[in-house]
């Protein structure tokens, strides 16, 4: 079989390949893929052709396919060809479209290819189309699908935890023969179980600078799936992986009529030759580009009520907190839960969602009178909502038990709460409503929480036919971005924080809206050194909102070094802290304005991980290096008591070679520390990547080091 019509996707820099085309028989076929790509002209076997994108009852009897439809005169086969292709080129990148048709039905299915330009990022995703009878039937609808040869030893990195406080947990697998599901499940807070992304290592063991890695994120705010299917090659030491990749189809069965389309939701993938590292800087230039509102925007310090009062606070509590946060440098007070609620007031979390109302029984003056406290100690003012959920204890159920997500039998409570059905025009008004009530009850807000505390329990909508009921686990997602965009349309002066009982909605589609994301509800540092260093492999830090707390019972002084690691904020007590943690926290945001910017925005280097080797659980490192190599951060963490072969000298990397840098130590003691990059005095010189001896002596240490290029520092 000759190879005709070939298609290659061009990536610029091309650091890498990936053709597709027809075969002369004018199926989809891909024809290469990896970090080079050979003559495509010669005569090969059909089986080093796969399918671009294979369809249920295409031939292939032993593979899932990534399409499935029940068509309307009832086959269950769908065969596609290649009509033709299109390009196109606006100021994002080149857009590549492969126009195929089922062979015999009116039914289109557009392959859709984007190259970002200078960042080496591939967006996939898949529209359908068809003008057939009736409604068709997707059964499974996947955005990507991938064929490759792997090692005898190729393994797979994900990220799935045991569920809320647990995300981000690092799991690294070899790849054996069979079939591996990674999927995610809950609709509402599924990265809770499952973060969308995932790391291949086709050829073996990786590290940040060496090996094969292949780098996916499934932009979805719903449930999503990862298929692995590794079977043997017979007569060679290779053997094939067919990877999938998209929205989850189980349980959600999509009814699609005709005329209308669908289009998949976006895989973001990359391949790098030379490790981890250079995958995760394109991620990271992609999402501050890309996916983040005013990623290249610098963030600032805030601090929540939260764990200083929870629900408990008055209007005198509050302003004394705003003026003990001042104090210590946050640029943003954050007023969490428990702030409204009249006829069922918000006193702990099963009454008042819904109810968008201050409750004057906490705050006689209403919201104005605290706000106004932040911006008279030169704060922002900032306010948490939950838009999308109801207490059965509350006003709006007991004037609107209609609006709930549910099917026909009794709704289960989960969480002292249910989901409102944000497909019914009525609610989503009433979503946009309730988001510009918290934000107008105090004319000073510029700073939004956005929460959501439960998953999908009773898929079901009033809105759908009796026969399209599963479709509301793809539709609620979307009706529900259609809400984010216009609170972010409507108030675009106003930050937005991302959360879902911690991380259970961080990914590159619902993050478009947001200006960061709350990591993980757990904020132990030393279970946070591992969650952070996992999350960084996909987004920067300036996603990354990271508070010190007292959780893990921790010297204040590490937890404060983990936070820096981030966007930095503060849930503290302020209250109950001594002088002595006081002035550690002056110091911190003093630490945090001097190196924000390169935290933020530079370039992340890896160093010792918390979770890899000999080193998991007991030491971390990372640098953050700007464009020219000229100043760079290095955060250290020594963990657990130094143990013999813990790493003694911290190689370095991104600094100039051959190159004088002026070395300090940003102490978080040290009152005197000033907020200005390449300030202070110069402890010691260091010349480019050569190694540091590494700077921990003692359990729970955070170092924070900082390195000016002497030209740079004059």
């Amino acid at each position: 079989m000759r190879a005709t019509n070939v298609k290659p996707i061009d990536l610029a820099p091309p650091a890498w390949g990936y053709s597709v085309g027809a075969d002369d028989a004018g199926r989809p076929r891909q024809f290469a893929l990896g970090p080079t790509i050979g003559d495509l002209s010669a005569d090969l076997p059909r089986w080093l052709y796969p399918a671009l994108y294979p369809t249920w009852g295409d031939g292939d009897a032993v593979h899932r396919a990534p399409l499935m439809i029940t068509h309307a005169d009832g086959r269950l086969s769908t065969r596609l060809v290649l009509d033709d292709t299109s390009d196109s080129e606006d100021e994002e990148g080149v857009t590549r479209t492969l126009h195929c048709r089922d062979e015999e039905l009116p039914l289109t299915v557009d392959l859709v290819a984007r190259a970002h330009h200078g960042l080496d990022i591939l967006e996939q995703w898949v529209e359908i189309r068809h003008e057939e009878s009736d409604a068709i039937t997707l059964h499974d609808y996947a955005s990507l699908h991938l064929s490759m040869t792997v090692a005898a030893d190729a393994g797979v990195i994900h990220f799935g935890g045991a569920g809320w406080a647990d995300e981000w947990a690092w799991v690294p697998e070899r790849l054996t023969t069979g079939l591996k599901v990674l999927e995610s499940l809950g609709g509402v807070q599924p990265h809770l179980q499952r973060c969308p992304m995932l790391l291949v290592e086709p050829n073996g063991p990786a590290t940040e600078t060496a090996g094969d890695t292949v780098a996916f994120s499934i932009a979805w705010g719903g449930n999503t799936r990862f298929e692995l299917d590794v079977r043997p090659l017979p007569g060679h030491a290779l053997r094939s992986l067919r990877l999938t990749a998209g929205a989850n189809g189980h349980g959600a069965p999509y009814r699609l009529d005709p005329g209308a389309t669908f289009r998949t939701p976006s895989v973001l993938w990359t391949w790098s030759s030379h490790g981890r590292g250079p995958a995760t800087d394109r991620f990271h230039r992609y999402t501050r580009r890309h996916a983040l509102r005013d990623g290249e925007r610098t963030r600032s310090i805030v601090a929540n009520n939260w764990e200083a009062t929870y629900f408990d606070f008055d209007t005198e509590r509050l302003v004394g907190l705003i003026q003990r946060a001042a104090d210590i440098g946050a640029e943003t007070f954050l007023l969490d839960d428990g702030w409204f609620g009249s006829a069922h007031p918000r006193n702990d979390d099963d009454a008042g969602l819904g109810d968008w109302t201050v409750n004057t029984d906490k705050l006689p003056g209403g919201m104005a009178p605290v706000a106004q406290a932040a911006v008279d100690a030169g704060l922002r003012f900032g306010i948490w909502v939950e838009p999308e959920m109801v207490n059965p204890r509350s006003e709006c159920f007991e004037r609107h038990p209609e609006w709930i997500v549910r099917d026909a039998r009794p709704p289960l409570e989960y969480r002292n709460q249910f989901l409102l059905d944000v497909l019914r025009p009525d609610v989503a008004a009433f979503v946009d409503a309730a988001v510009a009530a918290a934000i107008e009850a105090a004319p000073d807000t510029t700073y939004v929480k956005w929460d959501a505390n439960r998953p999908m329990t009773d898929p079901g909508s009033t809105t759908l036919g009796v026969d399209r009921q599963a479709n509301v686990w793809v539709d609620q997602v979307r009706a529900t971005w259609d809400r984010m965009a216009a609170a972010a349309a409507t108030h675009p002066e106003v930050e937005m924080m991302l959360c879902a009982s911690g991380g259970g909605r961080v990914d590159h589609g619902s993050l478009r809206w947001f200006h960061e994301f709350w990591t993980s509800d757990n904020t132990d540092p030393v279970d946070r050194l591992a969650m952070q260093w996992a999350c960084s492999h996909f987004f920067p830090a300036v996603a990354m909102a990271a508070h010190a707390t007292t959780s893990g019972d921790r010297p204040l002084e590490f937890a404060l070094g983990v936070a820096l690691w981030g966007r930095f904020g503060f849930d503290l007590d302020l209250d109950a802290l001594s002088d002595a943690d006081l002035e550690r926290c002056r110091c911190a945001s003093v630490i945090a304005r001097r190196t924000r910017e390169l935290v933020q925005h530079g370039r992340l280097e890896r160093l010792v991980s918390p979770v890899d080797r000999t080193t998991a659980g007991r030491q971390a490192a990372v640098a953050y290096v700007n464009d020219d190599g000229s100043r760079a951060v290095v955060l250290a963490y020594q963990i657990t008591a130094p143990e013999r072969d813990d790493v003694t000298e911290l190689a370095l990397r991104g600094l100039r070679p051959n190159t004088t840098y002026e070395l300090r130590q940003l102490r978080l003691d040290d009152p005197t520390v000033s907020d200005i990059p390449g300030a202070g005095p110069v402890e010691s010189r260091h010349t480019g990547n050569a190694p540091l001896p590494w700077p921990g002596r003692a359990a729970f240490t955070s170092t924070i080091l900082e390195l000016t290029a002497e030209e740079a520092g004059a």
